[in-house]
Parts: C-alpha cells; sequence; structure tokens
C-alpha cells in the first residue's frame, strides 16, 4: 500500500512539474521547438528499431551534445521556471491605494503629453540587478516626480524604465531586457523593453508611447496595448491579475 501511494505521489509531482512547464512556454516559440525535439526523440526510436546505422549514429551525437544545446536553446525559459519556483519564498511588493494613484495620474499625463514612459512595478521576482543599471532613488512614489523624470527629454533619465517596489521609486534610468518576439517590431524599443521584462519576471511593466501616446502593459509574456484609462486603472487596481 505504501509503494502505491509513493508511485502516485510521484506521477502526481510530475505531473505538476510538466503542466507548469506547459503553461510557461504556452503561446511562445518554445512549443514549437520542443516539438522539434519530440520529432527527433521519435525518429532516433524508429532508427534504432529499424537499425539505420548511420542515422543512428547521427542522432546519437545529436543526444550526447543534447544538454549543452537544450540550455543554450531554453535558456530564458530555464530562467523563468526557476524564477517562479523562487516565487515561493519570494516576498510580494505591495503599494498603497495613494500612491497607485500618484502613478495612474502620471501615466495618463504622459499619455495626454505624448511623451515616453516605462515604469516597471516590481512584483515577487526580484529586480535588483536591473535596478543597479540605473541611478538609485529610493524616493516616495509621486506624479510629480514621475512627471519631471520622462517629461524632460534632454535628462539621462528620460530614456531608462523607473522601478517601484512597495512604496518607493527604487530606481530611474534603467535598462531592460529586449524582448526577440519579431511581433514587437512593430513597436518601439520601450515596448520591447517591458516585454523582454514581463517574459523573464512577473513585473507589470507600463509603456506610454511617445508616438502615439497610447498606454500598454506587458505581464508575464504579454503586451497589451491600446489601453484607455479605465482599463488601465483596472489593471492597477489588480497588480496585472486580471490576466492570470
Amino acid at each position: 500500500m505504501f509503494h502505491i501511494i509513493i508511485n502516485v505521489l510521484d506521477i502526481l509531482v510530475l505531473a505538476v512539474i510538466f503542466y507548469g512547464i506547459i503553461v510557461i512556454i504556452k503561446g511562445t516559440k518554445t512549443i514549437q521547438i520542443v516539438a522539434g525535439i519530440l520529432f527527433i526523440l521519435v525518429l532516433t526510436v524508429i532508427a534504432d528499431v529499424l537499425h539505420l546505422k548511420t542515422l543512428s549514429w547521427i542522432l546519437g551525437k545529436f543526444w550526447l551534445a543534447a544538454v549543452i544545446i537544450f540550455a543554450v536553446i531554453f535558456q530564458a525559459e530555464i530562467r523563468n521556471v526557476l524564477a517562479r519556483i523562487g516565487q515561493l519564498w519570494g516576498s510580494k511588493g505591495q503599494i498603497k491605494n495613494s500612491y497607485v494613484t500618484e502613478i495612474v495620474e502620471a501615466v495618463e499625463n504622459l499619455s495626454a503629453s505624448m511623451v515616453g514612459g516605462l515604469i516597471a512595478i516590481e512584483n515577487e521576482v526580484g529586480l535588483k540587478n536591473f535596478t543597479e543599471t540605473g541611478i538609485v532613488l529610493n524616493a516616495n512614489i509621486s506624479k510629480e516626480l514621475l512627471l519631471s523624470i520622462f517629461k524632460n527629454k534632454s535628462a539621462p533619465l528620460h530614456d531608462g524604465a523607473v522601478i517601484v517596489f512597495n512604496e518607493k521609486i527604487s530606481a530611474a534610468g534603467c535598462l531592460l531586457p529586449l524582448s526577440h518576439d519579431t511581433d514587437v517590431k512593430i513597436f518601439g524599443t520601450r515596448h520591447r523593453a517591458a516585454l523582454g521584462l514581463s517574459e523573464v519576471t512577473d513585473a507589470v511593466v507600463i509603456v506610454v508611447s511617445e508616438e502615439t501616446g497610447q498606454i500598454s502593459v506587458a505581464y508575464k509574456g504579454k503586451l497589451h496595448g491600446k489601453m484607455s484609462i479605465s482599463e488601465f486603472k483596472d489593471v492597477m487596481d489588480t497588480n496585472g491579475k486580471i490576466w492570470d
């Protein structure tokens, strides 16, 4: 009886792990790569069964180097999975409603003024490595400070991202990783940076387009564009969770 329980538990754990991986890669190009790997695996089995020596030898060499190949191909996904696991012990950022209002009003002002902006709100996955690429402020969140950062186009902080954690603007002028998603090429660098950060963390990343004034929000690898102010307020009230 004990062995049956252990076996069932073993299967359940594996099922949860595989389900989590599928959820993370669903809708991305990674799923196509996985399909390709499964095809090669089937081809390997067929080659062994039919004793196709040359094909078996070539595929055998491929599987010997598979660990390194997979580590290179799936490096972003591996980081994402490990970060999700780390969320179990991470500290979640919290923002008071008064500070949410400050951010919403600043974004609304930037949108109306057609001034570009990029704001990342830290959640459970830490953004310290990105904070260190900018200027540390550790300042209270205020509409005036956000507008002074982004509206002064000659200032060095204008083009970077503002990172918010808890009730503080941690840093400004930060560099974020750019997404390699080809569908985002129609947007500017800010949108690619927002999506890039959302692909490797659970941050809620707000973008205001300098060309159109449109508001977009990137969250968990998806970019939600052309948002109205009311839609944006809903996102801020739930800290991005409306898409979970």
